[in-house]
């Protein structure tokens, strides 16, 4: 379960007896900062990795661990770098497409037509979405 103390104790009187005997283990913010101490962690971050914490499908069999949340905190940090933006000259970005272009079309001449696409189907797209975005841009 996760939310606010109300909320749990609400869903956890719904659920269950008022005098019946439970475990009851709890993650907050402050236990994630602490245990991943040495990891540089913001409040922020601490605090979506006790939102998922709820999600993970073996927490009741194998419980939490400190492995358990290097692995969401690594899973959180290759989200946000994929969701980065990075700000670019177009003239340095135009180089670096024709540089891939060039490669994709090599990869094409050598292993036949459409293998880079096949090869490399995320890169592919995202030189597509970078070509259209410049082109945009530019008015044409």
């Amino acid at each position: 379960m996760y939310g606010t103390v109300n909320e749990l104790c609400a869903r956890l009187l719904q659920r269950f007896k008022s005098d019946e005997l439970m475990t009851l283990i709890i993650w907050t913010k402050e236990d994630v900062l602490a245990v991943l101490d040495d990891e540089s962690v913001t409040e922020e971050t601490a605090a979506e990795i006790v939102q998922q914490i709820c999600g993970l499908d073996a927490q009741h069999d194998y419980g939490v661990s400190l492995e358990t949340l290097q692995a969401v905190l690594e899973n959180i940090r290759k989200e946000e770098k994929q969701a980065r933006v990075a700000t670019v000259p177009a003239a340095a970005l135009e180089s670096a497409l024709k540089v891939a272009w060039d490669f994709m079309r090599l990869e094409d001449a050598q292993n036949g037509e459409g293998a880079s696409a096949r090869r490399f189907p995320a890169e592919t797209a995202a030189l597509f979405r970078i070509s259209a975005l410049l082109r945009e841009q530019s008015g044409e």
